[in-house]
């Protein structure tokens, strides 16, 4: 693969807490009724935007509230937070599958970009196999540790979401993606995904280390070849991910529908 596949921006996200700040002249406080939504943002200023919420709801937000946060049109995840407009405001629980009109809320802090990492290496691939030069496998780091909870690993809208421990420097790139083997990974007979995580934090050492929630982009392809066997949506599938960390190799587990695979 061409080296510069690998440079890949990575945003720092810590989210210590969320607070609010005054939004109206008359200096009235105003928190959201929903607060640090997981998102994955879908759309273009021609067909408006949508925001697919990781629990199924779908949150169509206003136009005004939209462009007093410009960049959430620019990133794949976000956590946001918003009201709902008034022909919902008694509502207190979203539904899965339902959509929802909403007002985002702009105040500083209160919405945040999600580290969204969209390079996936199949190793067979011709591309891989011309100008990778075993890249990962020279190039590859430990991170620390990975989360091994529900809430930190599962897929959604066409990412895989992780929370690893790792070392970094704040002036240096960090880089993530998912790697596999496109024959033996994908074992469609068994319902199994087989997936390797690449690590590079561009130094040698540091004295730092953080834990954060990241987002990777799923291999298109993947969730074709399990339709081409037959799977329909609503299928399971055991979904594993590989990590070398600074104690071994890891596995961590989760149970997947085909539907998750695919982005909005």
């Amino acid at each position: 693969m061409k080296q510069s596949r690998f440079y890949i921006l990575f945003f720092f996200v810590v989210c210590i807490g969320l607070f609010c700040s005054c939004l109206s002249n008359d200096d009235d406080a105003q928190w959201s009724k929903f607060n640090g939504v997981y998102v994955t943002v879908g759309g273009d200023n021609i067909r408006g935007y949508k925001l697919y919420t990781d629990f199924g709801a779908i949150l169509v937000p206003t136009e005004e509230s939209l462009n007093r946060i410009p960049w959430l049109k620019e990133v794949q995840r976000a956590i946001v937070s918003f009201n709902l407009l008034d022909e919902n405001e008694n509502t207190t629980q979203l539904e899965d599958g339902k959509t929802y009109d909403v007002i985002l809320n702009s105040t500083n802090g209160m919405n945040q970009q999600i580290p969204t990492f969209t390079v996936h290496v199949d190793t067979l691939s011709e591309e891989y196999q011309i100008f990778g030069q075993d890249s990962i496998q020279l190039k590859n780091k430990s991170i620390y540790s990975l989360d091994k909870t529900a809430e930190a690993f599962y897929i959604k809208n066409g990412y895989m979401n992780i929370v690893p421990t790792f070392e970094y420097d704040l002036y240096k790139p960090v880089f993530f993606l998912l790697y596999y083997d496109g024959e033996k990974d994908i074992d469609t007979s068994n319902n199994k995904l087989n997936l390797n995580l690449y690590f590079n934090n561009s130094i040698q050492s540091s004295n730092n280390s953080i834990s954060s929630f990241i987002s990777l982009e799923m291999p298109g392809e993947i969730y074709y070849k399990f339709q081409d066997k037959g799977m329909n949506d609503d299928d399971l599938i055991d979904v594993y991910l590989n990590s070398e960390t600074v104690s071994g190799q890891e596995q961590i587990h989760c149970k997947m529908a085909l539907k998750d695979f695919m982005l909005p």
